[in-house]
């Protein structure tokens, strides 16, 4: 009986000793996974790549990308107003305003994923380059200008398409579309220059975040966590508010041409430093400071 019991025993040891190899083995292979991810400087190296390829891209294709995209995005803008429509009566307005940032995300994704090219999102992509001496800020500003006008007619399009057929499919109507805009316009100055430049500060994040992955669904989930953030506290993204303003500037006299191109205007240069000067130039100077320092 003694041996037996001895025997039993040994087995545990042998077995717990197993289970504790097995342990470590799997211990070891995620350390090496963490020293296998990307290191700070090989993502910047990967940014800056990006935004030196789309300096090569030739300015038809880019403006034609650019179109596609600010229609692509107007998809966000779809879904917030059905959304809209459906809750108004069951919720407050401002628990639906928060609701957005579900449906938010959608037209990011189709864009992003979908390579068209977005102003928010590649601000602080094509001011890499410039900061690394490789283009000029003359080059900068050529881009982003083609880039922003074929966003803009891209929105302003889609608001065209969308705002008869949306109501006779019964998924929203013009007055849903007024409601928005005027919601996203009815702000001062300085709010919307404000909100811009948070807004711009994490779009430049998404795309450093999203040059530290390849895999879909990861960068499927950073877009959403992201851009539904913005979607949520109610940030001033120009493109999508491009096409929120517009709607409610062609059906309603509450917003005029003025209020239209001056929100586009502040919202366009808050994106710009949020993302080009706040992510772009922190992140380059963080590397750059580094590497002095070593």
């Amino acid at each position: 009986m003694k041996d037996k019991d001895q025997k039993e025993h040994q087995k545990d040891q042998e077995k717990h000793q197993k289970d504790q190899e097995k342990h470590q083995k799997d211990l070891e292979k995620k350390s090496n996974e963490v020293e296998e991810s990307k290191k700070y400087s090989e993502i910047l190296s990967s940014v800056i790549h990006e935004g030196e390829q789309l300096f090569k891209i030739k300015k038809r294709a880019m403006f034609l990308s650019a179109c596609i995209a600010g229609l692509e995005i107007g998809f966000s803008y779809l879904l917030i107003c059905s959304l809209y429509f459906l809750m108004e009566g069951s919720f407050s307005e401002s628990v639906i305003f928060k609701m957005f940032a579900a449906v938010y995300p959608l037209g990011f994704i189709l864009v992003i994923l979908g390579k068209s090219a977005l102003f928010t999102e590649q601000t602080s992509v094509l001011a890499l380059p410039v900061l690394n001496r490789q283009r000029s800020i003359l080059e900068l500003l050529n881009i982003w200008g083609v880039v922003i006008l074929g966003n803009i007619i891209g929105g302003v399009v889609f608001v065209f398409s969308i705002g008869s057929l949306a109501e006779h499919l019964g998924i929203f109507n013009q007055t849903t579309m007024v409601k928005i805009g005027i919601h996203v316009s009815d702000h001062s100055y300085w709010i919307l220059f404000l909100s811009a430049i948070f807004a711009g500060w994490l779009m430049g994040l998404l795309t450093w975040l999203l040059n530290s992955t390849i895999d879909v669904l990861a960068r499927i989930v950073i877009i959403t966590i992201i851009t539904g953030t913005i979607g949520f506290i109610g940030f001033h993204h120009s493109i999508v508010g491009n096409i929120e303003v517009f709607g409610a500037y062609l059906y309603s006299d509450a917003v005029s041409i003025t209020d239209y191109l001056s929100f586009l205007l502040l919202t366009l240069l808050g994106n710009g430093i949020g993302g080009a000067i706040v992510v772009g130039l922190f992140k380059y100077r963080i590397f750059a400071s580094n590497y002095a320092s070593d």
